[in-house]
């Protein structure tokens, strides 16, 4: 399983989770520390087998190199997200850059390179972490509730065409309300 996001809030959640379940885990952020104390957790106190990438997911030539350093996923988590708060004419142009980077074109690549992966072994599941903000318009936070509905919107239509095309891959979203995280 290839969490990305796993330093905080629901990336690290869900990896506590999915370690329950007996899978081999790639954890990946861009806090090495974070990543690290949640490896050892993983390790020492269930005993799964864990490793950890630091990542700046917001490049897309580090996604592209993500996919080819960790091969053979059956469980992609698209979980790395960022956000900011303000008017949409006041917020600074290059976050705008880095939420659309990392929650749009991130989850793009990604789902992308691994969806051909699993279609090829007709097996596999993706797991795209959007937010309740993907289905309204979010002022005071039209950057981050736009990117989130581009999440929503791309999981729905290639599960269209993986219902169309029969195939045992699978996708879903998560859409959590509001969480803490960092």
């Amino acid at each position: 399983v290839l969490v990305t996001g796993a330093s905080s809030g629901i990336g690290r959640d869900l990896a506590r989770k999915i370690e329950k379940r007996n899978y081999e885990l790639v954890l990946v952020a861009r806090n090495v520390e974070r990543l690290e104390e949640l490896k050892k957790e993983l390790v020492n106190e269930f005993n799964v087998k864990a490793e950890y990438i630091s990542c700046d997911l917001s490049k897309r030539e580090n996604c592209i190199d993500l996919h080819s350093k960790v091969k053979d996923v059956d469980i992609l988590v698209n979980n790395a997200g960022l956000g900011d708060f303000g008017e949409f004419s006041e917020t600074e142009l290059t976050k705008d850059f880095s939420i659309i980077d990392t929650n749009i074109t991130s989850v793009h690549v990604l789902t992308k390179l691994y969806l051909k992966d699993m279609r090829e072994k007709n097996s596999g599941k993706i797991l795209d972490v959007a937010s309740i903000a993907g289905f309204m318009p979010g002022p005071l936070m039209a950057t981050y509730y736009a990117s989130k509905n581009y999440v929503v919107r791309l999981s729905e239509a290639i599960r269209e065409e993986l219902h169309k095309a029969k195939s045992n891959v699978k996708i879903s979203i998560l859409c959590p309300g509001p969480v803490k995280t960092n």
